[in-house]
Parts: structure tokens; C-alpha cells; sequence
């Protein structure tokens, strides 16, 4: 709910100029209603109210509002306590912040469609198929209905992504033929080389070996000269009286370097060096277009993987196409049973329904379910019909009334607090059906707030909080009234300017009648 707002500044009414230079409203939970003359500014103050909400652009220099709702914002990464902020600044542009965070006029928008209901605006979302069968199965009210509703759900998914997945099989195998020669084609090339891990490297070793054995044989012959004065400097380290270990182990050490050298030459020498070359530049081919031995490996193995599912294709689709069947079968039946819960549902709605339509003078309506293909929801799509006539061709007035039944309607199925903005609700109705509007509406009001403009006695007696809108010198004012205040305020819509005796006993009777 909205508890408090503030407008600062704030000028806008067509052409007219208008300005609230210090608004400062408290609301509560309830049915809150403004009235005032024709032109004052009452339709200017609640588009100012839900420009704060991004319904309008903002023509405050600074507006702000708080509100209770236990929203969670974590997804817009704003962080909520208690209440939440909205609020505006106007200077070259507007600037909008949520809890003192910058946000967008988009991200305000949203958030405030989560407890907001504006209903000048032509929304008949509340009509689309998805939402009215979000009633019927609230109405519902069973336990195996919700078990089998969040099955079918799951079903749903499952079935949508199997189909998914049977069409990308279906497009390959028109073109799995030319794929199929393309990687085969792809694959030889990488196995008639047959490259090895860091076989790469170790050729190019080879290859700057062979380059140096003659020097390496070389210096190993005039090395082994030293093993001529081994004798010799043992005797000297013996006449010293100095171990000859550490002499002993590096000879050996030597040798061994030598016998290494030798085998290595010897390997040298039957190394076909042509061979090697001709290797190196296979590899080196595969290197220039894959980047590495190892990247050329991992695309052969991806490749592979590739021909093995497109070879198998036929025996993949088999078995999805399968499964898809199950699936739909299985689906069909719980669609089948939400079905049957739905129309008896939809007969228990529709009494409602045309309960608050009969009260706010309005032509009865069906509510049908029809079926249809297999989807998110069953195989149900729902309807409202007023009198045969296309919702979307009625007028505004009638549009809005029919809402109000659809809200009031569905009330005690609904979890979510909201507000709702109603704009000259009762216009142009009858003494009697200004009260069935309002009765409806004050029905409403335990569990929604409601803003409403009107011009009508009725809906201004049932008022939780009764605010008159007037204006002077081209200012306009707003303030909540008392009870002395209302009476004579709806004693002035009832006869005019001219209050008289008549219409102030009358406001008084209507007041005390409503508030009893």
C-alpha cells in the first residue's frame, strides 16, 4: 500500500497551469476518494501520483512515496527493509531512485505493476486466457488439482524440450548426408598424418641433433683421451693421501655421458632425415590451421563425436519420438482432468461475476473454457463474454466496471494486496448505480487500496478518507476533510454551489446510513 506522498512543485492539466506547491497526502489501507469542482485538478494530482510510479512522465520538481509492500527487489539489486521509497527529482531531466538507488523509469514501471492497478488505462490483460485460468484454479481449492497442475507443468517442459530437440534431429537429417562426407573428408585428413601429443617438439630436437652428431662424435673421441691418465692420477692421489671416490665417481659419470653420446649417434645415424623433414611439415600443416597439435586433436575428437551422432541419428530419433509420445499421453490425461475442474470452476466464477456485474448495471457474462492444443497451462483456453459484445469495443465506463466485477469477483481467491487507481468510476450513472458502484468498491477496499475520483454523493459517503481537491488564482490545494467538511462537501455535489437546506440533510443521512 501507498502510505504517504509527496509533490513538490508539480504543474501540469493540458494547457491549463496548475501547481500543488507543497502536497503532502497519508493514506491507509481503505477506499480514498477525491472530490472537487469540475477542473480543479483531481484527474492532475492522481496522474502526479502515478508519475511517481512510472505511469506518467513527472512534472514535480520533486515527488516522493512511500510504500509497505513486502516486495523483493534483490533481482534489481536494491536492497529493502521495512519500506520502500520511491522518489523523483526534476531538474534538466528526471531522475528516478528507488530506496535512494538510481534506477530507470522502466525498472519504477515494472516494479510498480507488481502492487499497482491503473484502470483509465485500457489493459485487458486481466482478460487474457492465462490469468483467468490462474482464477479458476485458485478456485479449484484441492490438493491433488495442484499436485497434478505443478506435474503437468513439468510434463510440459520436458515434452517442449524433446520436441525441440526431435526438430534440430529432423533439420539435421536433411542435411546429415553432405555433413556426414564433409567431416568424414575432414577426419582423414587428420589421420593420415595421425599426429601424437608433443610429437612436435621432439622431432624438432631430432632435427637440431642431427645437425650437430659429427661435432658430438668428434669431441666424444677426444674425451675418451682422458681415460689414458686414469692410472695416472690415481698413483697421485694415493701418493698424497687424498680419496680418490670423489675422482672415481666422476669418471664413472663420464663414461656414462659418453655411452649416452654414443647411443645417441648411433640412433642418429639411422634417422632418416628426409623422413623427419617430411613429418615435420605434415605437423607443421596442422599447426598453421589449428594453432597447435593439441587444438588439432581436440577438433578431430569433436568432429568425431559429431559423425558418430549424425550416424546415429535415426536410431536417436526413434527413441525421442518415443518418449514424446509417452509424454503426450501422459499429458493428455492430467489435461483431461484440469479440464473438467476448470468448467465446473468456470460455472462457480461466472455466478460471481455477473453477481457484481448485476450490481454495477451491467449485462451478464459467460465464463468459457474451450479446448485447445496441449499447452503450458493444459488444453484450456478461457474466456470472459459480456453479451456476446467484444470487450474491447465497449466504452471506457463499461470497461472499467466490468474490471471492478472482475476484481471483486475473484477477491477472496486473491493472496496480493493492491492499489488501484480508478478515474471517474461513476461517471455519468444513475443515483442507484452510483451506489452499486460504490458498494462494490467499498467491498473491495478490505483488502485493496483505492484511489478514486468522483463526482457522485455515493462513492464520497463511503470514503475511508474523503479528500477535496480545489483551486484559486490558477493554484490548486488538496486536504483530507472531517466529518463537518464532508458533509458540506457533498452537499455541494448534490445541489450545486448553492448548498441548500435540503442537500446538507441529505449528506448527512447518506454519511451516517454509510458509516453505521
Amino acid at each position: 500500500m501507498i502510505e504517504r506522498v509527496y509533490l513538490k512543485e508539480y504543474v501540469t492539466f493540458d494547457e491549463v497551469e496548475l501547481e500543488f506547491n507543497e502536497v503532502e497526502l497519508e493514506f491507509s489501507k481503505g477506499l480514498i476518494v477525491f472530490t472537487g469542482p469540475s477542473g480543479a485538478g483531481k484527474s492532475v494530482l492522481i496522474r502526479g501520483i502515478l508519475s511517481i510510479f512510472g505511469y506518467f512522465d513527472v512534472n514535480a520538481k520533486l515527488s516522493e512515496a512511500l510504500v509497505d509492500n513486502k516486495l523483493d527487489l534483490s533481482e534489481n539489486g536494491i536492497e529493502v527493509e521495512d519500506e520502500i521509497i520511491f522518489k523523483q527529482i526534476k531538474k534538466n531531466k528526471s531522475r528516478y531512485f528507488i530506496n535512494n538507488q538510481a534506477v530507470s523509469k522502466k525498472v519504477v514501471r515494472e516494479i510498480a505493476s507488481k502492487f499497482i492497478d491503473y484502470l483509465s488505462l485500457r489493459v485487458i490483460n486481466e482478460f487474457e486466457s492465462e490469468n483467468i485460468l490462474k482464477v479458476l484454479d485458485k478456485i479449484v481449492q484441492e490438493k491433488d488439482y495442484y499436485v497434478k497442475l505443478e506435474e503437468y507443468k513439468k510434463l510440459f517442459k520436458k515434452y517442449k524440450k524433446l520436441n525441440n530437440e526431435l526438430n534440430k534431429i529432423i533439420e539435421a537429417e536433411k542435411n546429415a548426408k553432405e555433413r556426414i562426407e564433409f567431416l568424414k573428408f575432414e577426419l582423414s585428413k587428420i589421420e593420415e598424418i595421425n599426429p601424437k601429443p608433443e610429437e612436435f617438439d621432439e622431432l624438432m630436437k631430432i632435427k637440431k641433433d642431427l645437425s650437430k652428431i659429427e661435432k658430438i662424435k668428434e669431441k666424444a673421441y677426444e674425451v675418451e683421451r682422458i681415460f689414458e691418465f686414469e692410472h695416472s692420477v690415481y698413483e697421485f692421489l694415493e701418493m698424497i693421501e687424498e680419496d680418490s671416490e670423489f675422482f672415481s665417481n666422476t669418471m664413472n659419470e663420464l663414461r656414462i655421458a659418453i655411452d649416452k653420446a654414443q647411443e645417441k649417434a648411433e640412433f642418429l645415424e639411422n634417422v632418416d632425415i628426409e623422413e623427419v623433414l617430411e613429418r615435420l611439415s605434415n605437423l607443421q600443416e596442422l599447426i598453421r590451421r589449428f594453432g597447435s597439435i593439441e587444438e588439432a586433436l581436440n577438433y578431430y575428437d569433436e568432429k568425431k563425436e559429431e559423425l558418430n551422432k549424425l550416424e546415429n541419428l535415426t536410431f536417436e530419433k526413434e527413441n525421442i519420438q518415443k518418449e514424446i509420445k509417452s509424454i503426450y499421453q501422459k499429458l493428455t490425461e492430467i489435461a483431461d482432468y484440469l479440464h473438467e475442474k476448470r468448467l465446473k470452476a468456470a460455472k462457480i466464477f461466472e455466478e460471481k461475476l455477473n453477481f457484481y456485474l448485476e450490481k454495477l448495471y451491467m449485462p451478464s457474462a459467460k465464463v468459457e473454457v474451450i479446448e485447445e492444443e496441449l499447452n503450458e497451462l493444459g488444453k484450456d483456453k478461457a474466456e470472459i463474454i459480456v453479451n456476446d459484445i467484444d470487450i474491447n469495443t465497449i466504452s471506457t465506463g463499461e470497461f472499467n466496471r466490468l474490471r471492478v466485477a472482475l476484481l471483486a469477483g475473484k477477491l477472496e481467491y486473491e493472496d496480493e494486496e493492491k492499489t488501484l487507481f480508478l478515474d471517474e468510476i461513476d461517471a455519468n450513472l444513475s443515483g442507484e448505480e452510483s451506489m452499486s458502484v460504490a458498494e462494490v468498491l467499498k467491498y473491495l477496499s478490505q483488502k485493496y487500496q483505492i484511489f478514486a475520483i468522483s463526482h457522485q454523493p455515493q462513492l464520497a459517503s463511503l470514503a475511508n478518507k474523503h479528500f477535496l481537491v480545489t483551486k484559486k488564482d490558477n493554484k490548486s490545494f488538496v486536504k483530507e476533510l472531517n466529518e463537518t467538511e464532508r458533509i458540506e462537501e457533498i452537499a455541494r455535489i448534490i445541489g450545486g454551489k448553492e448548498k441548500s437546506e435540503k442537500a446538507m440533510e441529505y449528506a448527512k443521512e447518506l454519511l451516517k446510513a454509510n458509516n453505521d
